[in-house]
């Protein structure tokens, strides 16, 4: 399924390389498992020729024929609306608001724009890609979903929900862009793939000022969003101890070590996967998707070039023939490891 994505709908794998938001440069998704267990895919595309947000905010300024054609191509790519001429909101039934699992209707059918219109507001409704409030959405407040007035859901939702309307697309004095809204529960969507994944999706674009820099934390947050890896939580709880070095004066190196390894193994045991999560390991199915590789860098040789006063390189152990021990040979520095050009901007 992400194949498909990747390859056919994002085009990536595509002798004219275009897909569904343009021709796509690079991408980079991590999965993720939600507190059920249920897998779910967070992507970022790069598009070929894309401008950084300042310049699109001057070339907005300056260029009116450039800012039509950027606000018509963002209007056709992310929809916070019913499907046009489909059926309304209020016409859906039960039915048509459970899980189709269904083919889309083939576009070679005489009435396929009909048939496509109608498929899409189904599946709009079956995949909740209409914002209903539920406890999720209030999780950090104290007082209970059911306790909330409408009123208060509106207000205190932490997803925002419900939007404001905006009539047309325009973009503000601090760059930002405001996408053409007209429904204000509608959660933000490209009409073909979710049309033909039938599943919910949350599109954002990316390049519209402060808000694009909020965005990029985000991503960053879930990009970097892993399972608990044992040698950065080793390496925390010692800069943890190093900073205690004065309360734990009365402790030897050994019974240091040995703190650490019950709270490293306690913390492992009670990490909870999901079967989902395990079937996919087994599966070898990966845990993210990308076209591009990295250099690899290893944290405890990162730290000790970082921070040499905290974290110190392990002593060298050398065997009978004055060669270290292969379990202790030094690891390349890491900015060895980085390609030379890099180096310009590090």
């Amino acid at each position: 399924m992400v194949d498909q994505l990747i390859n056919v709908f994002l085009g990536f794998k595509r002798e004219c390389r275009r897909g569904v938001f343009g021709r796509v440069k690079h991408y980079y998704g991590v999965v993720e498992a939600q507190n059920r267990g249920s897998l779910h895919l967070h992507i970022l595309v790069w598009l070929e020729g894309a401008l950084s947000p300042k310049q699109i905010q001057e070339r907005c300024t300056i260029d009116n024929e450039f800012k039509t054609r950027l606000f018509s191509w963002l209007d056709s790519i992310i929809k916070y609306e019913l499907p046009k001429d489909g059926p309304l909101e209020d016409t859906l039934s039960a039915k048509d608001k459970r899980s189709l699992l269904s083919r889309p209707p083939h576009p070679d059918l005489p009435n396929f724009e009909e048939l496509w219109t109608t498929h899409l507001a189904r599946v709009l409704a079956a995949v909740s890609q209409i914002h209903a409030h539920n406890d999720t959405c209030f999780k950090k407040i104290v007082r209970a979903f059911s306790l909330l007035t409408a009123a208060e859901r509106d207000q205190l939702c932490r997803f925002f929900y419900p939007q404001d309307l905006v009539p047309e697309t325009y973009i503000n004095e601090d760059g930002r862009i405001f996408f053409r809204r007209l429904h204000r529960f509608m959660v933000g969507h490209n009409p073909i793939i979710s049309g033909a994944f039938q599943c919910n999706t949350d599109g954002k674009f990316v390049g519209s000022g402060s808000f694009g820099m909020a965005l990029s934390v985000y991503m960053t947050n879930y990009t970097a969003k892993s399972s608990l890896d044992s040698a950065i939580v080793m390496s925390a709880l010692a800069a943890a101890l190093h900073a205690l070095g004065k309360e734990m004066a009365n402790a030897d190196e050994e019974q240091c070590r040995s703190l650490l390894l019950k709270t490293l193994n306690q913390m492992n045991a009670r990490r909870e996967l999901s079967g989902q999560q395990v079937a996919s390991s087994i599966l070898a199915i990966p845990n993210h998707f990308t076209d591009l590789h990295f250099v690899k860098a290893y944290w405890s040789s990162t730290l000790s070039w970082l921070t040499p006063d905290i974290f110190q390189p392990p002593p060298a152990v050398v065997d009978d023939e004055d060669r270290p021990a292969p379990h202790l040979q030094t690891r390349p520095h890491p900015m060895e490891m980085i390609p030379p050009i890099w180096n310009r901007w590090i």
